[in-house]
């Protein structure tokens, strides 16, 4: 009786499973990836700089960007800063002119030597770019 019980209960759950199965993949919705539109991916050059040209850790500095391309973000730029210890600190950076190019600056302390990682943030029209680029600090 319990083997006839048991024998019931596992052709329900298989019965279950079939049919589940089958009303997953009989659907006629396409996977929602395939309903994405895809955006092309945006790369934008930039030139960094650093004042003094090789910082000291522990020391204040200067990090200036320029865009190597005519276009202006639309609400400003943010320097994100990571070091070899891969702590990161987040910079509103303030837009500059400099012989009529514009450059986005900000005043940071590199806590550690080594290469550090410099990663900008800021929007072109519909797009979030960022754009990582290197310093290497004393």
């Amino acid at each position: 009786m319990a083997r006839t019980k048991a024998y019931r209960i596992l052709c329900m759950l298989v019965l279950v499973s079939v049919l589940l199965g089958c009303a997953a993949g009989c659907s006629n919705e396409q996977p929602m990836q395939d309903e994405l539109e895809l955006m092309p991916f945006r790369e934008v050059e930039a030139e960094l700089t650093a004042i003094p040209e090789q910082p000291v850790a522990g020391e204040p500095a200067t990090v200036r960007v320029r865009l190597l391309e005519e276009e202006k973000p639309t609400n400003g730029m943010r320097i994100e800063l990571r070091n070899n210890a891969r702590e990161t600190r987040l910079y509103d950076a303030k837009e500059i002119e400099v012989d009529d190019v514009t450059y986005y600056e900000i005043e940071a302390v590199f806590e550690n030597q080594g290469e550090n990682l410099v990663t900008l943030h800021f929007n072109l029209d519909s797009y979030h770019i960022m754009s990582s680029l290197r310093v290497e600090v004393k």
